[in-house]
């Protein structure tokens, strides 16, 4: 019973020890400036000379001193909170651009608030309020609603895979990557083609989104090699997967198809799946492209063939335009490469 007090006595003194916290006045003593020097060390604000920059930061080191990040926050009205709003959040690619984008903001000190809107406008407004009323610091924004009206572009704001009028967007070559699908169908000796997208990404809506090019830079690369009579087949937008019913009636109907490029790699599966359920063979007498990376499907007993578009460049991409924002900056329109993801469908 002794030996267990003395061992409590001894936790309790490092346990207070530890509760207390160097101040910035006790940093500001030891390195011998004054509070707002520091104050302008430790929040990057203002001119500090080197020497005095160094001395202060050895000294916060050996003192301990941990600034407090809500008055931090308040005093230059930042949350270090981007906000990322996603119409939903269990797409596959959508799941890997957030997790780069958490990896590569974090180096900067920030962290990403995942926002899903389940393409709901009105949540999508509250979640643009909340930039407005300085709870978080940016927004990147993907949305396939009739919102730009609604928008003001002196926020800072990064529209993914849309252009939105005044506002800094980031997006993959769509149109790049529906020429190298036909290219690839057209060079596997494809002759007759289908394109499978949705209804945002076609004629049905007004609303026109840089996946939208997937499908122009497909038709416009095979129109160019003398093939015209192309299926092209839009579903509706939904959340972002096509019904079983949907692509069974599809296939059923066209099965003298040769070539078929999917807007992503979950249709491009659906499609595959079917196929093999009627007895056609892929690749064998059916050659399938998907859009993403085929990263998502090495489960399937295949990998899909497909036009990948990389999250961590793409999150590099939106990272840059944030800092160019928050600094400014012109920030200006980036287009992030396609790539050409092998694999066992062509």
């Amino acid at each position: 019973m002794k030996k267990s007090s003395k061992t409590f006595s001894h936790f309790k003194k490092i346990h207070c020890r530890g509760d207390k916290m160097a101040t910035i006045k006790e940093v500001a003593k030891k390195a011998g400036v004054g509070i707002a020097t520091v104050s302008r060390v430790v929040n990057k604000s203002g001119y500090v000379k080197e020497e005095t920059r160094k001395k202060i930061e050895e000294v916060i080191k050996e003192v301990g001193y941990k600034p407090n990040e809500i008055a931090r926050s308040m005093l230059r009205q930042k949350s270090h909170l981007v906000a990322f709003v996603l119409p939903n959040n269990t797409h596959l690619f959508f799941g890997e651009l957030l997790y780069e984008l958490e990896q590569i903001l974090f180096q900067d000190d920030y962290k990403v608030m995942v926002c899903n809107s389940s393409e709901d406008m009105k949540k999508e407004l509250e979640f643009i309020n909340m930039l407005k009323n300085n709870r978080v610091d940016s927004l990147v924004l993907l949305t396939n609603n009739d919102i730009e009206d609604q928008i003001d572009p002196k926020l800072p704001i990064v529209s993914f895979d849309r252009r939105l009028e005044g506002v800094p967007y980031v997006a993959s070559d769509n149109y790049g990557g529906g020429q190298m699908a036909a290219k690839l169908l057209l060079d596997a000796g494809c002759k007759k083609f289908m394109f499978v997208g949705d209804d945002a990404q076609g004629e049905s809506t007004p609303i026109k989104t840089e996946v939208s090019k997937r499908r122009i830079g497909f038709l416009e690369y095979l129109h160019q090699h003398g093939i015209e009579e192309v299926v092209n087949y839009e579903y509706h937008l939904g959340n972002y997967l096509i019904k079983p019913e949907v692509v069974s009636d599809l296939i059923k109907n066209n099965l003298d198809v040769e070539g078929i490029f999917a807007i992503s790699d979950a249709v491009a599966f659906a499609i595959i799946k079917e196929l093999e359920k009627r007895g056609k063979r892929v690749p064998e007498d059916v050659k399938v492209i998907g859009f993403d990376g085929g990263r998502s499907f090495l489960n399937s007993g295949k990998r899909i063939t497909s036009i990948g578009q990389s999250p961590k460049d793409i999150a590099k991409a939106l990272r840059n335009t944030i800092t160019n924002l928050y600094e400014k900056k012109e920030a200006t329109d980036q287009i992030v490469p396609i790539y050409y993801a092998k694999g066992d469908t062509l």
